[in-house]
């Protein structure tokens, strides 16, 4: 999965969170590319769950701040991605994770930027309360 300017939301920090979610993606395709051991598949998975947690909290706590209308409906999301995140994290204890599965995942999350992430984003620049440090993809 590589960056795209159609993912980026116009806030320098969210988008810089993004672009490491993706890096961590690429990070496992390639340990799945070239068939690296469960554990190193595992820890590596790892590591993109840690990183989407610290990611997901700050966005939630900015729209708890910003008393965002969908909050919840966005947590509930959250919630599902790292959910199948530790399911597919315990498939790498029983069986080798396919890219199948790490597409899902990327997939998702690629949709995820440009909805609902972008449809935040929009929401708290139009109420006045954060400026775009750059124009978001169109």
């Amino acid at each position: 999965m590589q960056w795209k300017d159609e993912y980026s939301v116009g806030v320098a920090e969210i988008d810089e969170q993004h672009k490491g979610v993706i890096e961590l993606f690429t990070v496992i395709d390639t340990a799945i590319d070239n068939r690296e051991g469960w554990s190193d598949v595992f820890f590596k998975l790892e590591q993109l769950r840690e990183h989407a947690r610290f990611h997901f909290a700050l966005e939630e706590s900015l729209m708890r701040m910003h008393d965002y209308l969908k909050h919840a409906e966005h947590v509930d999301l959250h919630k599902h991605f790292l959910g199948k995140l530790d399911q597919l994290q315990m498939t790498t204890l029983s069986r080798q994770v396919t890219m199948n599965t790490i597409n899902y995942l990327s997939n998702w999350y690629a949709e995820h930027m440009k909805t609902q992430d972008l449809d935040f984003v929009r929401y708290i620049v139009d109420t006045g309360k954060v400026n775009l440090t750059h124009l978001p993809a169109a």
